[in-house]
């Protein structure tokens, strides 16, 4: 019954009546529970679309696993089908490397902080002055190889990943390009 517990059911614009929450509840949980033990939260939005019900579900694994998934379908049934297979689909493919890096590896990662800034060209301040500071979070560098970081910048559905390359032990960056390839940068020194 814990899982459940974790598991928030909502609509947006629309109602979700109480088959659809158990029937998404029980299926979450059914995902949840054949790979992990445990797991922090998971949400799912459904929303309308003009001709199309929407289904965003989050599911946030520990602190550094995020997985979404969403999917558009003419019934809300079937566009929370669709989302759920497509994240168990990446729990299946990835559950097992994560498992084995973990036992494998002593990783030694590095705590950053991370910054949101004002765009200065969409706000009206001026580029001399100091940018304004949205949000400030800390968050922790990874030392990972390179398909560690690509399966886990896919896993949680991100167009960049920043991580420690662990062979070369430099910052490494990924990043989703406009051609649909992933870049890689990997400094000299």
């Amino acid at each position: 019954m814990k899982y459940k517990e974790k598991i928030q059911i909502s609509g947006k614009q629309t109602k979700v009546g109480k088959s659809l929450t158990m029937y998404a509840k029980d299926n979450v949980s059914n995902t949840l529970k054949k790979y992990f033990s445990d797991f922090i939260s998971a949400d799912v939005l459904f929303s309308r679309d003009k001709f199309n019900f929407k289904c965003e579900i989050n599911m946030h694994i520990d602190s550094s696993i995020f997985i979404k998934g969403n999917a558009l379908s003419n019934d809300a049934y079937g566009a929370f089908n669709i989302a759920n297979d497509k994240l168990k689909k990446r729990l299946r493919r990835y559950h097992r490397k994560l498992v084995d890096h973990r036992s494998k590896k002593d990783l030694r990662n590095i705590e950053i902080n991370n910054y949101v800034l004002r765009d200065t060209e969409k706000s009206k301040i001026k580029e001399e002055e100091e940018p304004v500071i949205i949000s400030e979070s800390e968050e922790i560098i990874k030392v990972l190889s390179v398909s560690e970081a690509m399966m886990l910048m896919n896993l949680n559905d991100q167009n960049a990943y920043f991580f420690k390359n662990i062979k070369t032990k430099r910052l490494n960056i990924l990043f989703r390009r406009s051609d649909g390839n992933i870049g890689w940068l990997d400094p000299k020194k």
